[in-house]
């Protein structure tokens, strides 16, 4: 797998934003606090506040990775795309950017749970959901470069 990571820029906001909805669309038990429009613009903002990287494979968009200083804010692999491993080399390059990282995953996405724990992240702390736009219990997971 020849995996192309590049930065992303305005013009792939509309792109990010598709991604996004697909992922909202697939996962119906995601509340629906945000309508339409405001999903539609998720791409600027998170272009806004983090620094995206794209992933390529093929010549096609496979998914996104946004990182903000030390907290993976998104992850989104094209659901044609999992478990091909571009979720991996994206934290894999994720992780050679920082000594440590930081992330929220959902207590009932048991899948992204073990996928992170995979890479080496550990369970921090579990939330009620309160201090998340979906009100749904969370995990605080983190992952610590180990120094030799």
């Amino acid at each position: 797998m020849r995996l192309h990571l590049s930065p992303a820029d305005r013009s792939d906001a509309t792109q990010i934003s598709a991604i996004l909805e697909e992922w909202y669309l697939a996962n119906s038990w995601i509340p629906a606090v945000h309508d339409l429009v405001e999903r539609e613009d998720y791409g600027r903002i998170l272009l806004d506040h983090t620094q995206v990287t794209m992933l390529h494979w093929q010549g096609q968009c496979v998914g996104f990775l946004a990182l903000e200083s030390d907290i993976v804010q998104s992850l989104y692999i094209r659901s044609e795309f999992q478990r091909r491993g571009f979720g991996r080399a994206a934290m894999r390059y994720a992780q050679s950017q920082c000594d440590q990282l930081w992330l929220w995953v959902f207590q009932s996405d048991r899948r992204a749970q073990s996928f992170y724990r995979s890479l080496g992240f550990q369970e921090v702390e579990t939330s009620d959901g309160r201090d998340n736009d979906y009100n749904l219990p969370d995990v605080t997971l983190c992952w610590r470069q180990a120094h030799g």
